[in-house]
């Protein structure tokens, strides 16, 4: 069974890297969701709304011959978080959730 991506929520279980380094991962396949990579979006969370957007990162975890990109949201003060969500809003603007 094949599921629309750009429906969301995007649901994503936090590594120990992600929570330490501030961000989250998206998925290749989750782009769509989100507005273009580079392009600033709005972001709440508890309350308050910021700037975000979702940049992308050069690498080689593959190897040199294999180069391609990772994708990510900033998203400092994780602390002990296991797991985040981020819903599309009406109005272009998305909310994260933050599971502990």
């Amino acid at each position: 069974m094949s599921r629309r991506v750009s429906q969301g929520p995007y649901v994503r279980r936090l590594s120990s890297e992600e929570r330490r380094d501030g961000y989250v991962m998206v998925l290749k396949d989750w782009l769509g969701f989100f507005p273009p990579v580079g392009q600033e979006f709005s972001l709440e969370r508890d309350g308050r709304t910021e700037p975000a957007r979702i940049d992308a990162e050069p690498c080689t975890c593959r190897g040199p011959e294999k180069p391609h990109e990772h994708y990510s949201l900033r998203v400092p003060n994780l602390g002990d978080a296991t797991q985040v969500t981020v819903s599309k809003l009406a109005g272009g603007s998305y909310a994260l959730q933050v599971d502990r």
